[in-house]
């Protein structure tokens, strides 16, 4: 039976899902929102399921607990408030602006969960696959950079950094399973790894396009003046790589429904707090 915190806790979920869904519905842009709908009630559906005792807890009650407790609060509070504000927007810049806030909230999310799940106790994942996961996913990315500052530019498309991930994932599949003698190991280091090196391939590229020397940057604006056309080719450098920050959201939501899922089971009974 539900006790008042449970029905609290499913509250936040269940308004703050609906809050995120009306703010979806005001994005003008059909490939990001089609990802958003499915994404957004994965994570709200972990949340839930991620709270059971067993899982991540028993939740506790001690100042720590107390303290993440209130903070996802506030942040549900403020989805809701931040999405009311953009269900009926005046401009076209305002809505996107929307949609960028929106986005990195999910995705943010989506990272937060995945990882907390995945590396709960009940967790099919025992340490060496998560060493073997986050451990493929930062070679991969020290790979795709080695080669860039071996052979600048920087790609303008994200064809090496999907082959990178690819290789990562492979690596971590095939050693998760060696060591873990489970396939929801080797389905949870696949996974990891593919976040780990999406979410940090995005974050290199987002650092040398703003610092990296200038041998770095490839000329992708030739329309623009002589003068700018390295700073506008730093703006537009970023762009393709937004795909891949995508994508490791859709890989770390993969990573805690997949947690849930092959969690282990316990002895006794588990209901909710």
């Amino acid at each position: 039976m539900l006790t008042l915190r449970g029905v609290l806790h499913l509250l936040v979920v269940l308004v703050a899902l609906l809050a995120m869904l009306v703010w979806i519905a005001t994005i003008d842009y059909p490939p990001l929102a089609a990802i958003l709908y499915v994404v957004v009630p994965i994570l709200a559906g972990v949340s839930w399921q991620a709270r059971r005792a067993g899982m991540l807890g028993p939740t506790g009650d001690g100042v720590a607990a107390w303290l993440l407790r209130a903070g996802g609060y506030l942040i549900a509070a403020g989805i809701v408030a931040v999405s009311l504000a953009h269900a009926h927007l005046a401009t076209l810049e305002a809505a996107d602006a929307g949609a960028g806030v929106l986005g990195l909230t999910t995705i943010t999310g989506s990272f937060l969960i995945g990882l907390a799940v995945v590396s709960a106790k009940r967790s099919a994942a025992t340490a060496w696959v998560l060493v073997i996961g986050f451990g493929a996913g930062l070679a991969a990315t020290v790979g795709w950079l080695i080669v860039v500052l071996a052979d600048p530019p920087i790609p303008a498309s994200v064809g090496w950094a999907l082959t990178a991930t690819g290789l990562a994932a492979v690596v971590a599949v095939l050693a998760g399973a060696g060591r873990s003698d489970s396939t929801a190991g080797a389905l949870l280091a696949g996974l990891l790894a593919v976040t780990t090196a999406m979410g940090l391939i995005f974050v290199a590229v987002l650092l040398l396009a703003h610092w990296g020397p200038d041998r770095l940057i490839p000329d992708i604006t030739p329309h623009a003046l002589p003068g700018y056309r390295i700073s506008e080719s730093r703006i537009e450098l970023v762009d393709p790589y937004v795909l891949i920050l995508f994508l490791s959201a859709v890989a770390a939501t993969a990573l805690g429904l997949a947690a849930v899922v092959t969690r282990r089971p316990v002895a006794g009974v588990s209901r909710p707090r």
